[in-house]
């Protein structure tokens, strides 16, 4: 007859433990420093203040919270891809290699600026320079402005956002081609990105994509192709290339370049430029029907495949643009806070799971040594195991309902 006794819970734990790796518990333990750093002792008898307790999903941090750099470093310090790898391996198996030696073997650190430029306040409800904020109620564009400070961040380069004066005549996004030509001017290099683009990959190193796409002692910028769509072609029958991700290198043919681009509406060189002042595609429209022209050395303007810098997979169908590297939401803005979500989560998830593993010992009771009945727990025969083994899993249903 079976042994009736109870067993406690704590007495069915496996006994063994593990090491806890130092690098997994950094993040837990810096969010949970933030979260309750927060909450104060209330001595017993006295007056409790009273306390807005947050929502959940849509808590604000206190102002310049200095363990954010810390959580970051945490996060994705250990897992930052090697600057002169021979090849990256994406989340579909994909492997992309280098074609050659790489020219970038060291960090660029604040060589490189990560550029946000626009010229709207952008102090409205769920906008980047409101004080308040939230996850929820987040505007598309202030996660795409993030993504881009986070991305320098955990990388080391600078980043500014430049709030620009507007053009009296033009359309707003003119004002993007002056500043990134000034921003040049104190930068080696500068990656400008419109708020709906964003790294597909944060721990992926800017110098590893230069290394990669080829970036050489003459070449000005690079740019994506756009898709091949009747849009998107130039007066000479060429597709566009894309404005809205632009990686620059300083030279005074840069400079000059930008200053040719920026004057193109002036007509003074480029005749009939005016038009796009304010005729879609505005300024990527004079840089693909007159500039791309004039500045057409072999190594001048670097095109990036759409399929790896434009796009998205929600915009595959539209040829092949689904931005490996680099994604341009034009396809559906409202994409980019889950994809901010996504670039968080899919280096956070593994390290969290590494630590519930690691510490199993502490909280995974296995009670299949125990049958169930009624209200009671019986520990098994040695026969009831081996039938246990044969017999398997009973009344289950699988993970999916």
């Amino acid at each position: 007859m079976g042994d009736y006794s109870y067993h406690s819970l704590a007495n069915m734990g496996p006994q063994g433990r593990f090491r806890r790796p130092l690098l997994i518990a950094i993040p837990i333990v810096l969010l949970f420093m933030i979260y309750s750093s927060s909450f104060s002792y209330t001595p017993r008898g006295a007056i409790e203040p009273q306390i807005d307790f947050p929502t959940a999903q849509n808590v604000s941090l206190v102002e310049e919270d200095p363990t954010m750099p810390a959580i970051i470093k945490a996060l994705y310090g250990p897992i930052l891809h090697p600057i002169d790898a021979a090849n990256f391996t994406d989340e579909d198996g994909d492997v992309y290699h280098l074609h050659g030696k790489p020219k970038f073997t060291q960090k660029l650190g604040k060589k490189v600026l990560i550029l946000d430029i626009d010229s709207r306040p952008l102090t409205g409800e769920g906008q980047l320079m409101n004080k308040e904020l939230k996850w929820k109620g987040m505007r598309p564009l202030s996660a795409g402005m993030l993504s881009h400070y986070m991305f320098a961040s955990i990388h080391g380069y600078d980043y500014k956002f430049i709030r620009a004066p507007d053009y009296a005549d033009r359309w707003g996004t003119w004002v993007k081609v002056p500043m990134m030509k000034e921003a040049l001017k104190t930068h080696d290099y500068i990656v400008f990105m419109d708020s709906d683009v964003m790294f597909h990959y944060p721990h992926l190193p800017l110098e590893w994509l230069l290394n990669y796409w080829n970036m050489t002692d003459d070449t000005l910028a690079m740019m994506s192709i756009d898709p091949n769509e009747p849009q998107n072609y130039d007066a000479k029958g060429n597709r566009y290339l894309n404005t809205g991700f632009v990686i620059a290198r300083q030279s005074k043919r840069t400079q000059e370049m930008y200053k040719a681009w920026a004057e193109c509406p002036s007509e003074t060189k480029y005749k009939g430029c005016a038009r796009w002042k304010q005729d879609w595609a505005h300024e990527q429209a004079a840089f693909g029907n007159y500039l791309r022209y004039d500045y057409d050395r072999p190594d001048d303007i670097r095109v990036l495949p759409c399929v790896e810098a434009n796009g998205a997979p929600e915009a595959e169908s539209r040829g092949g643009c689904k931005g490996v590297f680099v994604r341009h939401f034009w396809v559906d803005k409202g994409l980019v806070a889950k994809n901010l979500a996504d670039s968080v989560m899919q280096y956070f998830l593994p390290r969290l799971h590494q630590l519930y593993l690691s510490t199993a010992s502490e909280h995974i009771v296995d009670a299949k040594g125990f049958k169930l009945e009624g209200a009671e727990l019986v520990e098994l025969t040695t026969e009831e195991k081996e039938a246990q083994k044969k017999e398997g899993t009973k009344n289950q249903k699988d993970e999916g309902f």
